[in-house]
């Protein structure tokens, strides 16, 4: 499901244009719905940014300069 959300967002397509091999618009536009009213995206993308941050080497959260 964060798969489809994330193609629909990085594509800017409509939700009814997700590619087959995900789950049906319908269903991929209610989690985003549901997810983003209650926080989960936010987490979502703040694991992503660690789990990217971690993987380049670079410190867990950015330094103000």
């Amino acid at each position: 499901m964060v798969n489809a959300i994330l193609y629909v967002l990085k594509n800017g397509c409509l939700w009814r244009d997700v590619p087959g091999e995900f789950p049906p618009w319908g269903t991929v536009y209610w989690y985003f719905s549901k997810w983003q009213d209650s926080g989960v995206l936010d987490e979502i993308n703040a694991c992503l940014i660690v789990d990217c941050r971690e993987n380049t080497q670079k410190k867990r959260s950015p330094v103000a300069s």
